[in-house]
């Protein structure tokens, strides 16, 4: 397994080549953003250009899947909400304001065990509900 995060627009990916490094990784960024007062939004990309976002630093998240040939379809998590409000608000790398309907809110917890999923086959996660965006 190898894959890499980007956690901030000024530092460089991180390497990672274990679920163990994985989620030291994601820790420490999930850690720093409950510090700042700011959910954040990384990236992780693996070998295939497929990538994923997911955000970090509260008991929710939301996901974003993206195939290395840049082109639809795009994905993000479904969460249980019908509606857009209240709005869920994260930054990526803790500074630029980005929004997200309710609708693509899905547990932190489930997350992680999607992003897990993610590094592990390279592909879109089934551990969690997706629509096409």
């Amino acid at each position: 397994m190898n894959a890499r995060i980007t956690v901030y627009d000024d530092e460089d990916p991180v390497e990672i080549h274990s679920i163990q490094e994985l989620e030291a990784t994601i820790s420490a960024a999930d850690i720093h953003a409950r510090d700042e007062g700011r959910p954040n939004i990384i990236f992780v990309e693996v070998g295939n250009g497929n990538s994923f976002s997911m955000v970090v630093g509260s008991d929710e998240t939301v996901l974003g899947f993206n195939y290395g040939h840049n082109d639809p379809p795009y994905y993000a998590s479904r969460g249980t909400a019908d509606t857009d409000e209240p709005i869920f608000t994260a930054f990526v790398a803790l500074r630029h304001h980005t929004e997200f309907p309710r609708r693509y809110v899905i547990p932190a917890e489930l997350g992680l065990a999607a992003v897990r999923e993610f590094v592990e086959s390279a592909d879109l996660p089934n551990c969690v509900t997706w629509d096409a965006v």
